[in-house]
């Protein structure tokens, strides 16, 4: 049998790793990374979630939809996913070109874009933090 809360907490980890290097791109003026790793950090938390719960089918990259699954398991994610569904945003539009009118991600944002970001994945961790446990 798999180790459910193993797997969980290994995602946890790995969640509490990205966000604390979009601090590190975000202090080196690397915003659109800081937005990209925050947007990261809270996805690999809801899915740490998901798997600690034994979801064997955990995909995508949509927080919306990632919350959505987590309703499944617990009804309280409702209240995260307004919170959580801006960083979806950040999922392409940081990193292409192509999802911008002109210019390039690095261009595009800035510290309070940053700060917002990873303020928005702060909240994601502190909900799931105590129900990986």
């Amino acid at each position: 049998m798999p180790d459910f809360a193993a797997e969980g907490a290994r995602w946890f980890r790995q969640a509490e790793q990205d966000l604390e290097d979009a601090g590190f791109n975000r202090g080196g003026g690397r915003y659109n990374v800081a937005c990209f790793l925050s947007q990261q950090a809270a996805e690999k938390a809801v899915k740490a979630y998901l798997y600690k719960r034994g979801a064997e089918d955990v995909w995508g990259n949509s927080l919306i939809d990632l919350c959505e699954d987590a309703k499944i398991f617990e009804m309280f994610f409702d209240t995260i996913k307004a919170d959580a569904r801006q960083l979806d945003k950040y999922y392409d539009i940081t990193r292409y070109p192509e999802f911008l009118p002109s210019g390039i991600p690095s261009e595009a944002f800035d510290d309070v874009d940053a700060e917002r970001a990873m303020e928005l994945a702060g909240i994601v961790l502190q909900f799931v933090s105590p129900r990986i446990g």
